[in-house]
């Protein structure tokens, strides 16, 4: 029989399975709400919402920079997958060969390229200017110079309008002309028989001997630095040839004897003493006219052929003025003891004499 009361509006009470399952939906719906929120906050507006520690944790950073990938959710439920995005197409444009659009300055680029479009602009090589390398020219050494040896000079080459071909010196003036021992001629004359001065000695021994300078200028009172021949006795005084005189004096203009030019040649030479010089002094007549400072080198100097005596020679004549022929004869005989010059037959040269053995 059916019921004639009207249903009852009062709600029958939920049972306990359906009180779960609704807490369940509620929960889940939440867990995914608060997910969302909390990856983007801009998207909702709830940059500052405070949410629990649970979501205000920053997530461990992916290995892949380029996408973030969601962190895992606190609840069994799996993560979305987020799209992939692609990647932006690359299109590489290579230059045209042989376009309008490459000038002077390299390829022209397109006014409007694609977007997103790479533009490789191949480099334009630049010209260097290619320097010719010039071969540097080594210098050449100069070849060796070779004196020539000239003709041995004879007598008659030079030929003196005062200077006969017999005259007794004409062999060893010719010598040392040749050689520019004796330069000071004028008007094609030698002037034999003219006396010789001590600075005219000094000059020719200074052309003679290539003897190195051992001894210590002296300053002479009577030559001036601005003499032209004051190098020349500096120069023969330093090589032992020549001394001084007393008082500092050289007496340049002095017309010097022929012992003096005997025993300068003596000195210059470094001559020295051989036996009796009384013994070799004997060859000579007038030897007792010999100064005594001067026996030694003299019998030096006649031991070694350098005393030339004319016209007789048995007179040494020590003391008379030395002619020019006369210094020329014996300064070519000192050339001779040097090994120099080669000796010249003459009666007017001396030698030892007999009675000093």
């Amino acid at each position: 029989m059916s019921s004639s009361q009207p249903p009852s509006g009062k709600r029958n009470p939920l049972g306990f399975d359906e009180l779960i399952a609704i807490l369940v939906a509620f929960g889940t719906m939440g867990a995914i709400f608060f997910w969302v929120t909390g990856k983007n906050p801009n998207q909702f507006g709830v940059k500052n919402w405070q949410f629990p520690a649970v979501f205000s944790e920053s997530a461990p950073a992916p290995a892949n920079t380029g996408i973030l990938m969601p962190a895992a959710p606190s609840s069994d439920l799996p993560a979305p997958v987020p799209a992939k995005v692609p990647a932006p197409a690359t299109t590489l444009i290579p230059p045209p060969r042989n376009a309008p659009g490459v000038g002077a300055l390299g390829p022209i680029l397109p006014q409007n390229p694609p977007v997103g479009a790479i533009v490789v602009v191949p480099e334009t090589p630049v010209a260097r200017e290619v320097v010719p390398q010039t071969p540097v020219a080594r210098e050449t050494p100069p070849p060796a110079i070779t004196k020539p040896k000239g003709p041995k000079p004879k007598v008659g080459a030079v030929k003196f309008s005062d200077v006969s071909d017999k005259y007794w010196a004409l062999p060893f003036i010719v010598a040392l002309v040749d050689r520019q021992i004796f330069t000071d001629f004028t008007d094609n004359k030698f002037r034999p028989d003219e006396p010789m001065t001590r600075a005219e000695l000094a000059r020719l021994i200074e052309r003679m001997s290539d003897k190195k300078e051992t001894r210590k200028p002296i300053n002479f009172e009577d030559v001036k630095d601005k003499n032209p021949v004051a190098s020349a006795i500096d120069g023969s005084v330093q090589k032992g040839f020549l001394k001084g005189y007393p008082n500092n004096e050289f007496r340049p203009t002095k017309d010097v004897p022929r012992v003096e030019v005997i025993v300068a040649l003596a000195s210059g030479l470094n001559l020295k003493k051989e036996g009796n010089s009384s013994k070799i002094l004997q060859v000579y007549t007038d030897r007792q006219k010999v100064p005594k400072w001067a026996v030694d080198k003299v019998a030096a100097a006649t031991k070694a052929g350098i005393v030339v005596n004319h016209p007789e020679p048995k007179l040494l004549q020590p003391n008379k003025t030395a002619t020019r022929a006369e210094v020329a004869a014996m300064i070519y005989q000192a050339m001779v003891k040097k090994g120099k010059v080669p000796a010249k037959p003459s009666k007017y040269v001396i030698k030892q004499a007999k009675s000093s053995r």
